[in-house]
């Protein structure tokens, strides 16, 4: 049979599997064997940006061969699960590796995780913006979270610009100088040193051997209890 021949054929054969009318229940939708008829159905990443959906074990997701080739632990090494809310940890010896979120469901916006972070992780970033002087919402008793009250997320002097002369849709590329900047540059301050290009800001903490990251609008903290040397610590965080 020709090339031709086999086309010919195949795209009717096509069109009635595109019009296939089987229940939600079989095979093909039982999302890889989980046994969800409906979760294959989700388009993958549809949660990750949700802020009204609780963490639910997310270190589900970081198996023991994550951990085992990232600490160059052999097979024989026997490791030790705890699975919690909304992390977990992995134990072998004396040594711990543990991955949580700050706190129990994303944050309504980077903007928010951010200044969390920097309140706990930047404190001289934070003291600025908690110093600037808050403009009166345009209207209404209680505009917040109802889009009345966007003046307040203009903030250019902290990289952050949200406000309509930011618009960068009227640019030759699309995207304006002040619209890729997302989060200020991660400072080493007090306690922590300043981690580049991990998530959208990191700082590592030596005191607790922990990575602390912001991800888009998460907060992610990783500890990592091992006798490898302080670098090697951040660099397998």
């Amino acid at each position: 049979m020709t090339r031709s021949q086999v086309l010919f054929f195949a795209l009717p054969l096509l069109s009635l599997a595109a019009c296939d009318t089987a229940s939600t229940t079989d095979g093909a939708n039982d999302a890889a064997g989980t046994g969800s008829p409906y979760l294959a159905k989700e388009v993958v990443g549809v949660h990750m940006l949700s802020t009204d959906r609780n963490y639910d074990k997310p270190f589900d997701s970081v198996t023991g061969e994550v951990v085992r080739n990232t600490f160059k632990l052999g097979n024989g090494t026997e490791m030790e699960l705890y699975n919690h809310a909304n992390g977990g940890e992995y134990h072998w010896g004396t040594n711990k590796v543990a991955i949580y979120f700050g706190g129990t469901k994303p944050y309504p916006s980077i903007y928010h995780a951010e200044y969390a972070f920097d309140k706990m992780y930047q404190p001289s970033v934070a003291a600025v913006v908690d110093a600037e002087p808050k403009k009166a919402p345009l209207s209404g008793p209680q505009p917040a979270g109802t889009g009345d009250d966007i003046a307040e997320m203009s903030v250019p002097e902290h990289g952050h610009d949200a406000s309509m002369t930011n618009d960068s849709s009227s640019s030759v590329s699309g995207i304006t100088a002040a619209a890729t900047r997302y989060t200020t540059p991660a400072r080493t301050e007090g306690r922590v040193q300043a981690v580049p290009e991990v998530g959208d800001k990191a700082v590592w903490e030596p005191a607790t051997n922990t990575l602390h990251i912001l991800m888009n609008n998460h907060l992610l903290h990783v500890q990592v209890q091992t006798a490898d040397k302080p670098d090697q610590k951040i660099q397998r965080a």
